[in-house]
């Protein structure tokens, strides 16, 4: 999962002050975004790279805190990053998707599975614990952009109303969102985190949350659609708030496809494909998209999906320790093992991605 997030005032702020043919268009690109990220690292470079993001998030995060406690506003910035992520309204739309869930489901399920459960401790995790820190790192990125990036601040564009420039910024970070979430998958760095993400095997909107925390650093440049534009304008809040519930939904354990607007938007039926157990074809990983799936046909990486299919998911050989292996009261052990994989000297998912 990305950010459900866009840069804040006060993130703005401290930035700111801190100053063909297209098949084969498809395919250079799809070559060049293999050349660009490391597919093999070896398990001794990723667990370096593991470390190194921790080390990074963590200066960040010092930056962060410096930058907010000088503002006196260290508590106010927490409380408004959690109002415009899992607020009110995101919790009624899950609320509403999990009722959904128990009356078309994709695949049938009790309510509280333990699967469940676990995404449901995730999503607790995520407001509690990771987005004051992600809160913090992001204000800490923005400044540390806006001192030695300046040059990427555009002054303000003869772009049109605000709608046109919120339009564009949450069109850069969807862009964003996908590119990185790529990446998650290319780099066996990136792959230790997000594997945790793809060992559900029962799949439901609470999934969206079931994420390393030290993943959303990998997320940190969707912030720069809104830095670098926003002399020009804002993204107003409930537009965040659409797009958090946009990127939730295709986790759901649902067969809607969106009719033709499927081959626009992320269904549930077309993410699933993305979250198989057995790839689909000699392509690998498909449909990485968040909201957009034009991403995905750029790189020849869309597959749309059929009525009826409902593919399992997961990832073969269970590399990451998931719920479906043991008792309910190992739940706490398990949640446990799942956070600390990824700083281990050798993990089971440094196989071949």
């Amino acid at each position: 999962m990305s950010t459900l997030d866009t840069p804040s005032s006060r993130q703005r702020s401290a930035f700111q002050s801190a100053s063909g043919d297209a098949a084969p268009l498809r395919r250079r690109l799809g070559r060049l975004l293999d050349a660009a990220v490391v597919k093999d690292a070896g398990a001794t470079k990723a667990w370096y790279g593991v470390l190194a993001l921790a080390a990074l998030c963590s200066w960040l995060g010092y930056v962060g805190v410096r930058t907010l406690m000088s503002q006196s506003d260290l508590a106010g910035a927490i409380s408004s990053a959690r109002g415009r992520t899992v607020g009110p309204i995101l919790l009624v739309f899950i609320g509403v998707i999990l009722l959904a869930e128990q009356l078309w489901p994709a695949v049938r399920r009790p309510l509280f599975s333990h699967a469940q459960v676990v995404d449901a401790i995730y999503l607790a995790l995520f407001a509690v614990v990771v987005l004051p820190l992600l809160t913090v790192v992001e204000t800490g990125a923005a400044v540390e952009i806006g001192q030695h990036a300046h040059f990427l601040e555009l002054g303000r564009l003869p772009l049109g109303p605000q709608v046109v420039v919120a339009g564009l910024i949450l069109v850069g970070i969807d862009a964003m969102n996908w590119a990185a979430h790529v990446a998650n998958h290319r780099s066996l760095t990136l792959w230790r985190l997000h594997a945790l993400h793809h060992s559900q095997e029962d799949m439901s909107v609470l999934t969206t949350f079931r994420t390393h925390p030290l993943v959303h650093a990998s997320y940190l440049p969707s912030l720069l659609p809104a830095l670098i534009l926003g002399a020009s304008g804002t993204v107003p809040a409930v537009a965040i708030i659409v797009y958090g519930c946009l990127i939730t939904l295709p986790h759901a354990n649902l067969r809607w496809r969106f009719g033709p607007f499927g081959r626009l938007f992320v269904s549930p039926a077309y993410h699933r494909l993305h979250h198989v157990a057995v790839f689909l074809d000699d392509r690998g990983t498909v449909n990485y998209g968040f909201v957009l799936v034009c991403w995905d046909q750029l790189i020849h990486r869309a597959v749309f999906p059929t009525a009826g299919e409902t593919p399992a998911t997961g990832i073969t050989g269970r590399p990451v320790p998931v719920e479906q292996g043991g008792p309910a009261t190992r739940t706490p052990r398990i949640i446990l093992d799942q956070l600390v994989q990824p700083f281990t000297r050798r993990a089971a998912t440094d196989g071949p991605l």
